[in-house]
């Protein structure tokens, strides 16, 4: 069940990142601040496939 809470942490510094992208004057730090959201959701989606699919090694 660990990849499950790793994923959902993950999930949670995306939307963080969005919030305070969407709250920034500055449009290249809320250009970095969505990348970094994109990035973490990645990694959530893929801590979520791999808990599911234990077996199968990632394509990575």
């Amino acid at each position: 069940m660990e990849p499950i809470r790793d994923a959902i942490y993950y999930e949670q510094l995306a939307r963080v990142a969005r919030l305070k992208a969407s709250a920034s004057g500055d449009p290249f730090l809320a250009l970095r601040l969505r990348e970094a959201a994109i990035k973490h959701e990645r990694t959530a989606r893929r801590m979520r496939r791999e808990a599911l699919l234990p077996g199968v090694p990632s394509a990575e």
